[in-house]
Parts: structure tokens; C-alpha cells; sequence
């Protein structure tokens, strides 16, 4: 890929990341239904639009669109230590959140043939 296939992807995969933030809200307010969390609050939602906001950001510096599951732990571990408190059930729900934004990544790399190949 060019330098101007790179940055189109990399624009789509922001966008998508992104997209549809209602429908996104529904699935996080199912997985905290899942996993028996109650329903998520306005802080949990804040910390899944910073989570997106800083993937987005990280998809933009980066020079390699290919994912790794390393990558994706080390990005996991990343956003817990500079996302989260030092609070317990804050922490379980936060982790969750996270999980959640990576996880989405995850399909959206896989919807877009990148990483792990």
C-alpha cells in the first residue's frame, strides 16, 4: 500500500471506530447486562468515548496497521493504567469498557483484512 491507501484506511478505520455511537452505547449497556454489572453510567460511557478517542489517535501516528494479539494486550494494559482508577468496581467496569472499545477494533481490523495475517 501507498502512503494515500494507508491514510484512506486508516481515515476509515477512525470513522468506523466511531460510527454508529447509539448503537455502540446499546451493545456496552448488553455486555454490562452480561456480565451481571447493572446498567453502565455516564462515566462508563465518557471512558468508552476517551478509549475511542485515543485508538483514534494512536490509528493516526502510527506507521503499521497490522495488529497483533500482543498489540492488542499491550494497548489493553495501556488504557488501564492511563484510563482507569485505582478504584475497585471502577476498575472491574472500566476494564470492561476497555475490553470492549479493543474488541471493536479487533472486528473493525477484520472487517478491513489488517493485522494479524
Amino acid at each position: 500500500m501507498d502512503e494515500s491507501e494507508i491514510a484512506l484506511v486508516k481515515k476509515n478505520i477512525n470513522d468506523a471506530l466511531e460510527a454508529d455511537y447509539h448503537d455502540r452505547m446499546q451493545e456496552l449497556d448488553s455486555r454490562f447486562t452480561e456480565l451481571k454489572l447493572g446498567t453502565p453510567v455516564q462515566e462508563d460511557y465518557a471512558l468508552m468515548r476517551d478509549a475511542i478517542s485515543k485508538l483514534q489517535e494512536q490509528i493516526r501516528d502510527s506507521n503499521d496497521l497490522e495488529y497483533t494479539e500482543d498489540d492488542y494486550e499491550e494497548v489493553t494494559k495501556e488504557f488501564y493504567e492511563e484510563l482507569l482508577d485505582e478504584v475497585g468496581s471502577r476498575d472491574r467496569r472500566g476494564k470492561v469498557v476497555i475490553d470492549f472499545v479493543i474488541d471493536r477494533l479487533k472486528s473493525i481490523l477484520d472487517d478491513f483484512e489488517v493485522g494479524d495475517e
